[in-house]
């Protein structure tokens, strides 16, 4: 018997208790026998209702039939009034029917609510648990949804009732009324409602509308991450009316702490992760058609998503076209490339235009027998069969894979080719340190520290940081105190020190070493350190000898409060500075405002430059002026601090900018390099570099001829997502050396008469296989990120392919689960029996 109708027949029987109880205080015969008559009726109504709905209804029914016949009795007798002693007997078989009524098992009425049927994964655990248990009626009621179309300007209705797995029973929703079922508990795994532009539920199941008639609705995220919640997806309509979330772990729950909502969120794991490590348990059958295909090969899952379509579009194509023909030209592994379920549908929404390329793409898939192109609703199939995976990071995807310790190869889109030896023997530079005959290096690539020697300009390897990721850029920035390197850390979780004589590092702890620090440029300054972000919270200072930590966090505040904290990270919260006294000038590029931070005692201000719209980039300070490189137009702005005038430096002619991926900013600078007599600029997404005479005003271009190179794509170059230069320095009092991002060339210039000298900063054979020797690039950058390699110079797909075929990739699994330990809970494939227990003692307890 449902739980409601049980609550509905014992309230009743409550209402036949409260007529009894009237019964002694009325007079007249016809009112006592209409009451006793109402109450029979009452009973009557029990007693069908008990046949109609349970099988353990006789002992009731008989006992009301009892109750009828005396209250029938009491009717023929001629008193005018009832005392209480004669409802005697009705008083103890309503008492007995009470207790009869409340020792019936309740039936719970469950219902999953998908939508689409390539989705139904993140709930299907959890209904075959449901589906298992005799207190439970369930159903599987898939609800129709709409996909946006562009060209027509309309949605368009889908319904995938007839998708879902033959083992699934499902109830068309023609077919429920949730009205008159009233559920005692909905799952649900589309959080929108009206929110998404892309695709939308049908209105009459929005999480407001389920409320009306649900108990308890529950929603389970369709997609499973690296153990984290995402920032935009802590503020969706459901979290409104939702009376409980499934999250994947106690740290994905930490990410929405001080939401209204924590504490509906069960950190129980995920029903996809279930999927696919029961699959590869147990195994997964391959589908005949598919055998000719796959059989006696390597199988690679390829995956793309909307996100990465969306940002690169024909970049994204022109990727899989070449790993087609990788896959093409060798005959020992094969693709099951999936497209994400809605790549289609996004593409008719928003790049309509794309539509042709993309049925081309598959065509040339199909016709070349590259593998199997799986559109089919079933993920975790292709998952289970796959012995590895390729394709973007951020899709949940990946998270599938790394649940089941198989190899995961993050794909670079703007990688069309092999490199050479000698072109992943060199080094980009992110910073420099000249000391006799050594320029010490820093990279944003992988973590490592290089030294040049000054006359030849070969190029050796120091060494990297211990126990921080080993292949991102975790140190690109250095200051120097007395033949120490003090190491700025960007994807490190914390400041390290290495020792220019004895090569030897360690690291600097402080309050928070599992996420990455984030941190970008580097000051000294006395016997202090000062670390600026790029994201977080603070400038963080370091006392060298004390070993204490201060932090800066109030002035940091008030430069980003404008634009909000979350644009302001994605330009860099502080973008450079420079020191003039006591004071560090800081600039950042979505804002006029220049901040002033004495070093001595923490006092700062807050200085507006120029026009309001304005932001800035490279800045120099001296004692009377600030130059600064306005990130829109490429002027060169100088700011008089005695008088707050400004003076505008406009670009020369010749010099272009364009787009790049900071967001609302062109970026033509990065940073500005103080020559004395002159001020030079280092491009950011522009053709070259100019040289300001401070004296005379006059700007004009620099090393033209070196920069022509910067507006043409090369292989893992494209102008529109890389900078033209990362790094420039001061070689010496004339001298400035600088970087070109697109072949790594550097060159050394006369800053006066614009000569140079070119070469390529390169590791010999001995250096190389000392910084890679026993590296596989599998790693774990930080505790919410996967367990994967990258597409570098250094690390290739065609190796990856490689490695995969000759079982070098075996030891990778235990090190990946090990790794993956936050991802989820319940990693056994058990979070599905967890949440349904769970929400059986929580419909219990309510009973």
């Amino acid at each position: 018997m449902r739980t409601f109708i049980r609550k509905q027949l014992i309230e009743l029987l409550d209402s036949m208790k409260q007529l009894q109880n009237e019964l002694p205080t009325i007079t007249g015969k016809g009112k006592i026998i209409q009451l006793l008559a109402d109450c029979q009726e009452a009973a009557i109504a029990i007693g069908e209702t008990l046949e109609r709905e349970t099988s353990d209804y006789e002992q009731i029914v008989s006992i009301l039939e009892s109750y009828s016949e005396e209250a029938f009795h009491l009717s023929e007798t001629q008193e005018e009034m009832i005392s209480k002693q004669m409802l005697f007997v009705l008083d103890e078989l309503t008492d007995k029917v009470n207790l009869l009524l409340t020792e019936i098992i309740p039936v719970y009425h469950v219902v999953f609510l998908p939508y689409k049927a390539s989705m139904w994964d993140s709930l299907e655990s959890i209904w075959l648990a449901a589906k298992e248990d005799k207190r439970c009626e369930c159903y599987v009621v898939p609800i129709p949804y709409y996909e946006f179309d562009s060209m027509s300007n309309r949605w368009i209705e889908h319904y995938d009732g007839d998708e879902f797995p033959e083992y699934v029973p499902v109830v068309h929703y023609r077919d429920y009324s949730l009205e008159q079922n009233l559920p005692n508990i909905a799952y649900v795994h589309n959080p929108y409602d009206a929110c998404n532009m892309i695709t939308r539920v049908d209105m009459r199941f929005f999480s407001e509308e389920l409320k009306r008639y649900v108990s308890k609705l529950v929603y389970v995220p369709y997609y499973v991450t690296g153990g984290f919640i995402a920032k935009e997806h802590l503020g969706l309509p459901v979290y409104q009316h939702m009376d409980y979330m499934i999250v994947q772990s106690e740290y994905a729950k930490s990410f929405c702490m001080g939401m209204p909502y924590y504490d509906k969120i069960l950190p129980l794991g995920s029903p996809k992760l279930d999927r696919v490590i029961n699959l590869c348990r147990n195994g997964s059958k391959m589908p005949g058609e598919w055998q000719p295909m796959l059989n006696g090969k390597k199988v690679l899952m390829l995956n793309t998503s909307i996100g990465c379509f969306l940002q690169e579009g024909d970049k994204y194509f022109q990727k899989i076209k070449k790993i087609c023909q990788v896959i093409k030209n060798q005959d020992q592994v094969a693709i099951i490339w999936r497209p994400h379920p809605l790549l289609e549908a996004t593409i008719k929404s928003m790049r309509p235009n794309l539509l042709e390329d993309y049925n081309k793409l598959k065509a040339y898939f199909t016709e070349n027998k590259i593998g199997i192109l799986d559109e089919t609703s079933d993920i975790s199939r292709a998952v289970a069969i796959s012995d590895g995976y390729i394709g973007e990071e951020s899709t949940s995807v990946v998270n599938l894979f790394g649940a089941t310790g198989k190899p995961i190869f993050i794909l670079n889109n703007y990688i069309a080719d092999s490199f050479t030896k000698e072109e992943r023997s060199r080094v980009r530079i992110t910073d420099a340190l000249k000391q006799e005959d050594k320029l010490w290096l820093g990279t944003n690539h992988i973590n490592a520290l290089f030294y040049m020697d000054v006359d030849t300009k070969q190029v050796h390897y120091a060494g990297r940081v211990e126990n921080q990721p080993k292949w991102y850029g975790t140190y690109p920035f250095f200051t120097e105190v007395e033949d120490k390197l003090y190491l700025s850390p960007s994807f490190a979780g914390c400041p390290a020190i290495f020792d220019l004589n004895s090569f030897e590092q360690k690291l600097i702890r402080w309050k928070d070493t599992e996420k990455l620090a984030g941190f970008s440029q580097i000051v000294s300054w006395k016997d202090r350190i000062f670390y600026f972000p790029s994201i977080g919270d603070s400038i963080a200072e370091y006392h060298i000898k004390t070993g204490e930590w201060k932090y800066h966090t109030e002035c940091l505040e008030m430069l980003w409060k404008e634009v909000g904290k979350e644009d302001a990270e994605k330009q860099g919260l502080t973008f450079r500075c420079s020191v003039c006294g006591n004071d560090i000038w800081v600039s950042a590029a979505y804002t006029n405002y220049v901040l002033r931070l004495n070093m001595e005692d923490g006092t700062y201000a807050l200085c507006p430059v120029g026009e309001k719209e304005n932001g800035y980039s490279g800045i120099i300070a001296e004692e009377r002026y600030i130059w600064l490189a306005e990130v829109n137009s490429g002027n060169i702005i100088r700011w008089d601090r005695r008088s707050g005038k400004t003076k505008i430096y406009s670009v020369p002619e010749g010099f272009r900018t364009w787009p790049g991926t900071i967001l609302g900013r062109r970026l033509p600078h990065v940073s500005l390099i103080d020559m004395g007599k002159w001020i030079v600029t280092i491009p950011g997404f522009s053709n070259c570099m100019i040289k300001l005479d401070k004296i005379t005003g006059k700007t004009s271009l620099l090393l033209k001829s070196f920069w022509n190179k910067a507006e043409k794509e090369v292989n893992g170059y494209s102008p529109n997502q890389f900078l033209t230069s990362e790094f420039g320095a001061r070689w010496d009092e004339n001298k400035l050396i600088v970087q070109r991002n697109c072949d790594e060339a550097v060159a050394i210039i006369n800053v006066d008469d614009g000569t140079w000298d070119m070469f390529y900063p390169t590791l010999n054979k001995a250096d190389y296989s000392k910084m890679i020797d026993g590296e596989d690039g599998f790693e774990k950058r930080e505790k919410k990120s996967g367990f994967f390699r990258r597409e570098s110079k250094i690390f290739s797909l065609e190796g990856f392919i490689d490695d995969l075929v000759h079982d070098r990739l075996t030891g990778v699994r235990e090190r990946q689960l090990k790794e993956l330990s936050t991802l989820a809970a319940n990693l056994d494939g058990t979070c599905g029996i967890k949440v349904h227990e769970h929400m059986m003692n929580v419909l219990d307890n309510c009973e």
